[in-house]
């Protein structure tokens, strides 16, 4: 352990990261798991809950928390490493995801809710860590405002799910548990945090890896106003059961992704890197995955597909794919994994690393795309189109992708360093 932590660019943020990679093939293999109820029974399992909340708090908030420690200080221009509160955040955030899910898998409400109140104080104390900062501030930018609304309405989620879970277990609001709770929680998790957090973040990294800069931050001030009031929207609707609300804030989504796609475009078209990148690869498959969104909230909308399979096939693919491509895509860069797996498992000296032809394009890493891609893909389809055969099978090869992402961008280099620090160890 003492060499992990003498490691170069490790800092307290990154057991966040090194944990949700780590997670990611249980992520995965929840979601074969899962595929084929989901394309054929109800979204509320057991089963289906635990994989869910496997992969938005397991997966995907682990790995934005652990990025925003140490994006959010150079968004704002100030040079800060996260320091104790962070770890303490860190073994509320576990603690609290442990008991959630053994809730689920227990059946046990009970454990469900005290494990959401821990995660809730590890989220409140994270959205603090982030806030005290912003005084200090150098610079201000949109995709600043940006994930300073998407890490509030993280700690809304956080809270409104434990509200849930506490009625759950003790009823005093039956209608929380109906689809007025959990619209309020799909609507606050999936766009304002998820949604929200990788628009903005994009808006100020895809600048510095394409060398593109859109005026005035492109349309990234329309996205945002379209992003909340669609929550809005989708909130007071599924609070009403009004389905005319409901569609307006489904109709800003879509449009969002449609302004969203144009602006990625421009980044792409005028990029200055030749050399083949994976991120880029990620990229480009967010691009068409949010046109096929587009179309699937188009197809509701105008009465061609059903709401309750829609709302399924569309809430997989972004969590299976969208967010989780954007995960995958951007820790190619903005992590240390990549160079600890280049100096470690491949051997190559800190001198080496950066002479590389390619050095975002680890061939590993394409096996670990096309799985995690097309069986994302596959199993929305199948969910959408009620085949359990074909979302099983695209639930499986997501699986082996997540295995073959971990074991590059985590195990491969850690057992490297791990060998290293025993046989340094041995007595001569």
């Amino acid at each position: 352990m003492r060499r992990l932590v003498a490691l170069p660019g490790f800092s307290l943020a990154v057991p966040f990261l090194a944990t949700a990679v780590l997670v990611l093939p249980a992520f995965g293999a929840a979601v074969a798991w899962v595929a084929r109820d989901l394309a054929t029974g109800s979204p509320r399992s057991w089963p289906i809950l635990a994989a869910n909340h496997l992969g938005t708090l397991g997966w995907g908030t682990f790995t934005a928390m652990g990025a925003l420690h140490q994006l959010f200080p150079a968004m704002l221009g100030i040079s800060r490493r996260p320091g104790r509160p962070a770890l303490l955040q860190f073994a509320l955030a576990v603690l609290g995801l442990f008991l959630v899910l053994a809730g689920f898998l227990r059946q046990d409400a009970g454990w469900v809710a005290a494990g959401g109140v821990i995660l809730w104080a590890g989220v409140g104390l994270f959205v603090f860590l982030l806030v005290r900062m912003v005084p200090h501030r150098r610079r201000w930018g949109l995709p600043v405002a940006g994930v300073l609304l998407s890490v509030l309405f993280l700690f809304v989620t956080a809270g409104w799910g434990v509200l849930m879970a506490l009625n759950w277990r003790f009823p005093f609001a039956p209608g929380l548990l109906l689809w007025a709770g959990v619209g309020v929680h799909a609507a606050a998790g999936m766009v304002g945090w998820f949604g929200q957090l990788v628009v903005s973040v994009s808006y100020y990294l895809l600048p510095r890896f394409t060398g593109v800069r859109l005026e005035g931050d492109g349309a990234l001030r329309w996205l945002l106003m379209l992003l909340n009031v669609s929550v809005a929207l989708l909130v007071i609707a599924a609070m009403r059961a009004e389905a005319g609300l409901a569609r307006g804030g489904v109709l800003l989504v879509a449009l969002a992704g449609v302004v969203y796609v144009r602006d990625l475009l421009r980044f792409f078209r005028g990029a200055r890197q030749r050399t083949p990148d994976l991120t880029t690869w990620y990229w480009w498959a967010i691009a068409v995955q949010t046109l096929g969104l587009v179309t699937l909230a188009l197809g509701w909308l105008v009465g061609r597909l059903e709401g309750m399979r829609v709302a399924s096939a569309a809430g997989f693919a972004v969590l299976a794919g969208w967010v989780s491509w954007a995960i995958m895509g951007q820790l190619y860069k903005v992590t240390p994994f990549l160079i600890w797996y280049y100096r470690y498992a491949k051997g190559l000296s800190a001198y080496e690393v950066p002479r590389l032809a390619a050095p975002y394009f680890p061939r590993e890493g394409v096996v670990a795309f096309v799985l995690s891609v097309g069986g994302s893909s596959l199993a929305a389809l199948g969910i959408l189109l009620g085949a359990p055969g074909l979302a099983a099978a695209g639930g499986w090869a997501f699986f082996a992708g997540a295995v073959v992402y971990t074991f590059l961008m985590g195990v491969s280099w850690m057992v490297a360093v791990l060998q290293e620090a025993s046989v340094k160890q041995r007595p001569v």
